[in-house]
């Protein structure tokens, strides 16, 4: 125990010590000072507005912590996408990525961000302080694809809270990105990639060109980017180049078992190498190893292309306005298709029960087995290497208008009014097998030129289909071109297409009213917004009716619209008194009436007291919403057929052949209260329910038009220490608590079961189930419901210093680390609590999932002369990976070094190169059992939170004119 407590001092104690090193040695600065990268232009020089506020201040404190993440700290990471460079910031927990994307369904290497690990669709996303259109169809999720990464001026994270200021979606917080809309001149960027083993190579090109015309009335800034990412084969890495443990029993060349055991042994056929029969041994050597046809990363290419214009009318009155477009390309890469016999049906509905004896293509000895086996019909599993690729195409397109006036009245008074309509199409297409064909395939018969169709030879000639054409798949590459195509139906594709439109119409006035006790005037911002969302998901004919061998998929549309009114006020009371350098209130509120959920209150109430100028302390306080998106309330309801058990049956789903083994005075009280079962449980044969009756009881999975929001109780309590005493260095620390109810999950069907009959009996669970006339399960429903529950509580820290040794020296060092005292969620009321932080003797360590205790960013960057070198460390604190063995281990602590080298071949740096290694000593990520839920397939380890590429290797140019 004593080695434990050491290991979690040392895990515990090294955020400190990173800290303390990189503080303490030289650093060096940007021009600005460190305040200066938080502020945003308005429009008067002495006022500026900070996210997270809509009030226009003298100074650049905020009594909301904001994380700002400037252009030059964007360049020294050599990002091309710039979710890459958010994923370091400590409060961004799991986001969907080109590494965790490869399995999905549709949206591969699509990029959100994910603040606090509550979930990408309690971050909200803004464009210069405005709403940007979903990229992921029935939600409000941004594709940060889609945001161009050479016209970002700075970024500024806002965590907790913020739908007071801004709307629904902004539980976590707030991702605003800041575009540089005053660009003067000409910017060509270009960059390649490369990883030290020579793959996952990447190229990108960005053009920015920016200029005032009018006399300086008008300016316009143009940038146009292209960057493809060639993506990452999961062969390519020792960790995932092989299944494990064992490969997959569908192999190419087909697993025939006339017993329908598949055992290894004599009673199990496949084929070798050279298609010759054999008996099968095990699937680690007869098996398919997936891993090698699979992605770690998958690959993206983006077109991307912007303009930002303003026009001044006059002193008063500024127009302006932002054109967005933005193509991305992606594709997975996934085995081949397995099939089983029991995956298939023929067109009228009734059951494959396997490949009948009488097709000619089965092997004697197979069908000598059949016949020892008394079967006439053969289970097989096989892969369809040789028929089609079912790995999706992406292609997906976003475009946005926004335009609007902005002006003043007085001196005091800023108005701006806006329009913005958005739209993203995406289109994700697929090969597939038809199940009804396949069946009509295989089952097969001689005919007097060769195998035959059996419809096509049999007595009934309405069952007859001249395109059908027997199919061999006994042996690797033994089907025909012209039977592959008839069970593709001449190649036909699974498709989906998703259409996402968003309106937008917002207008904003702020300004100052009067003085409090002598104090600097109270601001104050009040607005308006409107705002409609319409989406659609449309997959094709064949997937809806599950007739091709992929998930049976349902469409989904949906629209709604939310009309929304919004104050905000800051009031100073106190300043430049003994004690009181300052002292403010402030309080803000929004109402929300939403075609779907009705009137939605969110609110804030915060302040600020700084005894003296180097020390300040704030507090804010708010009530956050979340509305549920199109696909929670409108996705279609699937039925399902799930295997469940009645805890008021005596046979204990025992189905047929099992005997009663509960009696009736062990049935639980609320089985004996529903009358129907408590007559049957009083006679001989007892309340039972026979196979038939379990397999046939269904349910539906799906939207539920009754929804609520979210609600979310936000704390946060900080400080921030800039002494004078040392220019350039300030600290900040923030307490945060943000705790979620009412949140929009589904109930497992064995769970309502359960909890209704022998738990709390809450209408929560029992309102899902649906009982016959005798008493005996018929449906129950698994509907999205306001039923969980999550709590995250921490300590973010920054530490910058920023000093200049003389005019062409300098440092520049920032530090972030968040410390998470508790990360835990919450399926439904009363449910168990899945805490995911304290795990087995280990106080530094988290539970494999969101549960890193510590998570560090820090950057070093020393600037001389022409030169500047940037080193960063990024440090994710041990998890515990508990799901794959009796003896949960714990990871150990994972860093990441990264540098970069610009050189300038002018004093001005207009011209410079740079030289740049992420993962400079090849990290390899830590591996967990390929069972854990949190691994993706084939990677056995968490691939949207560690390093998959290993050393990588990046160079380019960036020159300004």
């Amino acid at each position: 125990m004593k080695t434990n407590n050491n290991a979690a001092f040392k895990a515990g104690a090294a955020p400190f010590a990173l800290a303390l090193a990189l503080v303490s040695a030289p650093a060096f600065a940007q021009d600005a000072t460190p305040q200066a990268d938080t502020a945003t232009e308005a429009s008067d020089a002495t006022a500026i507005v900070v996210t997270g506020s809509r009030i226009a201040r003298p100074d650049l404190e905020s009594s909301v912590p904001v994380s700002v993440v400037g252009q030059t700290q964007i360049q020294q990471t050599g990002a091309a996408n710039i979710q890459d460079v958010l994923a370091d910031l400590p409060a961004v927990g799991q986001n969907i990525s080109r590494t965790s994307s490869n399995f999905s369904t549709t949206g591969n290497g699509q990029a959100t961000v994910n603040l606090r690990n509550l979930g990408s669709a309690r971050t909200l996303v803004l464009v210069n302080g405005r709403r940007f259109v979903p990229g992921l169809p029935g939600t409000s999720i941004v594709d940060l694809n889609t945001i161009p990464t050479d016209l970002i001026k700075k970024i500024e994270v806002v965590t907790g809270g913020a739908s007071a200021v801004y709307g629904s979606e902004a539980i976590a917080g707030v991702v605003n990105f800041v575009l540089d809309d005053k660009f003067e001149g000409l910017r060509v960027r270009g960059q390649g990639n490369i990883t030290d083993k020579g793959d996952a190579g990447r190229r990108l090109v960005s053009v920015t060109a920016g200029k005032s015309f009018a006399n300086g009335a008008g300016h316009i800034v143009i940038n146009g980017q292209y960057d493809k990412d060639d993506g990452l084969r999961s062969k390519e890495r020792d960790f995932s180049a092989r299944d494990i443990p064992n490969r997959s029993s569908f192999a190419a060349q087909g697993l025939f078992s006339p017993d329908g055991s598949f055992a290894p042994g004599a009673g199990t056929f496949t084929f070798g190498p050279n298609n010759q029969l054999k008996n099968y041994q095990s699937a680690n050597i007869d098996g398919y190893n997936r891993a090698a046809d699979r992605y770690l990363a998958v690959p993206v290419e983006r077109y991307l292309g912007t303009l930002l214009a303003s026009y001044d009318f006059s002193d008063k009155v500024t127009f302006f306005t932002e054109l967005t477009y933005a193509k991305t390309k992606s594709r997975s890469r996934l085995e081949p298709q397995a099939v089983a016999y029991t995956d298939l049906a023929y067109a009228d509905g009734s059951a494959f029960d396997g490949i009948p004896i009488a097709n000619p293509f089965i092997p004697q000895a197979v069908r000598d087995a059949m016949i020892a086996s008394g079967t006439d019909v053969l289970p097989f599993r096989r892969r369809s290497n040789d028929i089609f690729d079912r790995s999706n195409v992406n292609d997906r397109d976003t475009w946005r208008v926004m335009g609007g006036l902005r002006g003043t009245f007085g001196k005091s008074l800023n108005w701006d009014i806006s329009y913005s309509h958005g739209e993203t199409k995406d289109s994700t297409s697929s090969g597939t097998i038809l199940a009804p064909l396949y069946a009509n395939a295989l089952n097969a018969v001689a005919g007097p030129n060769g195998p035959v169709c059996a419809i096509n030879a049999d007595a009934d000639p309405s069952n007859n289909d001249p395109n059908c054409v027997p199919i061999n798949i006994f042996g690797r590459n033994t089907v025909s071109s012209a039977a592959a195509a008839y069970v593709t139906n001449n190649g036909q594709r699974s498709t989906y297409d998703a259409r996402v439109k968003q309106d937008v119409v917002t207008a904003n006035l702020a300004g100052s009213l009067f003085s409090v006790f002598g104090a600097s005037p109270v601001g104050f911002a009040v607005g308006a917004e409107y705002r409609r969302e319409q989406s659609s998901e449309d997959f094709d004919t064949a997937t809806n009716l599950g007739l091709t061998l992929g998930n049976q998929l349902s469409d989904t549309f949906g629209a709604y619209n939310v009309k929304e009114v919004y104050g905000e006020f800051s009031a100073p009371l106190l300043e430049d008194r003994p004690f009181f350098h300052y002292l403010g209130v402030e309080a803000a509120a929004r109402y929300a009436d939403y075609s779907t959920v009705g009137s939605v209150w969110s609110w804030k109430v915060g302040g600020e007291w700084a005894p003296v100028s180097d020390l300040r302390f704030r507090a804010v306080y708010s009530e956050a919403t979340r509305a549920p998106n199109i696909s929670e309330l409108f996705s279609a309801q699937s039925e399902t057929f799930p295997a469940v058990i009645d805890p008021c049956d005596q046979k204990a789903g025992g189905g047929d052949t099992a005997a009663i083994s509960i009696t009736r005075d062990q049935l639980p009280a609320a089985c004996l209260a529903i009358p129907a079962i408590a007559a049957a449980s009083s006679t001989a044969n007892g309340f039972t329910y026979t196979t038939a009756q379990i397999q046939t009881i269904n349910g539906f999975t799906g939207g539920n038009r009754n929804l609520n929001q979210e609600v979310a109780q936000t704390l946060t309590l900080g400080a921030v220490f800039a002494p004078r005493a040392i220019p350039g260095f300030s600290v900040t620390v923030d307490y945060y608590r943000i705790k979620v109810r009412d949140a929009i999950g589904i109930i497992g069907q064995q769970t309502s079961l359960d909890e209704c009959l022998t738990g709390s009996g809450a209408a929560l669970f029992c309102n899902n189930i649906i009982r016959d006339a005798a008493g005996r399960v018929k449906t129950i429903n698994a509907l999205n419901l306001n039923t969980g529950s999550y709590r995250v509580e921490g300590i973010d820290t920054q530490v910058g210093y920023r000093r200049a040794f003389s005019s062409s020296v300098s440092i520049d060092t920032t530090v972030r680390w968040t410390h998470l005292l508790e990360q835990s969620q919450t399926s439904f009321p009363g449910g168990p609590t899945q805490n995911e932080l304290r795990q087995l003797d280990c106080y530094s360590c988290g539970r494999l999932g969101t549960g890193f205790r510590d998570k560090v960013n820090a950057s070093t960057t020393i600037n001389w002369n022409n030169f500047s070198l940037n080193w960063r460390v990024n440090y994710l604190s041990s998890v515990v990976d508990d799901n794959t063995s009796d003896t949960p281990i714990s990871t150990g602590a994972v860093w990441y070094h990264e540098a970069q080298l610009r050189i300038g071949l002018d004093k001005a740096k207009k011209y410079e190169f740079y030289f740049g290694i992420d993962n400079i000593f090849d990290r390899k990520p830590p591996l967990f059992g390929d069972t854990n839920p949190v691994t993706f397939p084939g990677t056995r380890t968490s691939a949207n939170t560690y390093d998959l590429f290993g050393r990588m290797l990046y160079a380019g140019f960036d020159v300004r004119f």
